[in-house]
C-alpha cells in the first residue's frame, strides 16, 4: 500500500513545477514593441530649463491623467538615474519591485537604458522584469516597454498635452541637474 502523504507530497511539487515553468514561459515571450518617430509641429518655441523636482511633479501628474483604473500602480522620481518603483502580489505576498535607468536623449525623446532591477533584496534580469511590466502595467501610449533591448522609450515628441502644446528633450543630465526642454505653442 503506498503511503497518502507521498502522492500528495509529489502531486504538489508537480504543481509547483507547473505554476513555475508557466510563469517562466510567459515571462519570456517576445514582444514587438515599436518606437514612434517624432511630430514636426510648427510653432512658437521656448527653451525651459527644469530642476529634478520639477520633472517629479510633471511626470507623476501626467502618469496619474493617463493611468487606467485596475492595473499595477507605479510611480517615477528622477535623482542620480531615472527610478520607477511598485509592488508585486507573489504568493499572497507585495513584494517591492523597483528599476533604475540611465537616461538618454534620442531625438527628443528619453530613452532609459542601463537597467538596475530588484524585487524585494534580490537582483533579477532586466527582461523578465521589462516582460513582466509590459503585460501588467498600463502606461501611456507615449512609453514603449521593449525587454529585446533592456530599455524602456519615452516618446515625449508624442505626449498631448493642453492646447496642442508640445515637448521635447534638449538634455537631461542628472548628474548636474541639468534639464532642458523645448515646448513648442502651436500657432494659427
Amino acid at each position: 500500500m503506498k503511503k497518502p502523504w507521498k502522492i500528495a507530497f509529489f502531486t504538489l511539487v508537480m504543481i509547483h513545477v507547473v505554476i513555475i515553468g508557466g510563469l517562466f514561459f510567459f515571462l519570456m515571450q517576445p514582444s514587438e514593441s515599436t518606437i514612434p518617430e517624432p511630430k514636426a509641429t510648427k510653432g512658437a518655441t521656448f527653451l525651459i530649463h527644469a530642476a529634478k523636482e520639477d520633472v517629479n511633479a510633471f511626470m507623476n501628474d501626467y502618469i496619474q491623467k493617463k493611468k487606467k483604473k485596475g492595473t499595477l500602480s507605479y510611480r517615477v522620481w528622477v535623482n542620480d538615474r531615472v527610478y520607477i518603483a511598485s509592488e508585486i502580489e507573489l504568493f499572497g505576498r507585495n513584494i517591492p519591485l523597483t528599476m533604475s535607468f540611465l537616461p538618454n536623449v534620442v531625438n527628443g525623446d528619453i530613452e532609459l537604458l542601463d537597467p538596475d532591477l530588484s524585487l524585494g533584496g534580490l537582483h533579477i534580469p532586466a527582461r523578465y522584469a521589462l516582460n513582466y511590466l509590459q503585460t501588467h502595467v498600463s502606461l501611456p501610449d507615449d512609453v514603449v516597454i521593449d525587454p529585446n533591448h533592456n530599455r524602456i522609450y519615452v516618446a515625449v515628441t508624442h505626449m498631448r498635452l493642453k492646447n496642442g502644446y508640445r515637448l521635447s528633450v534638449q538634455s537631461f543630465d542628472l548628474a548636474h541637474d541639468n534639464i532642458a526642454l523645448t515646448l513648442t505653442i502651436p500657432t494659427k
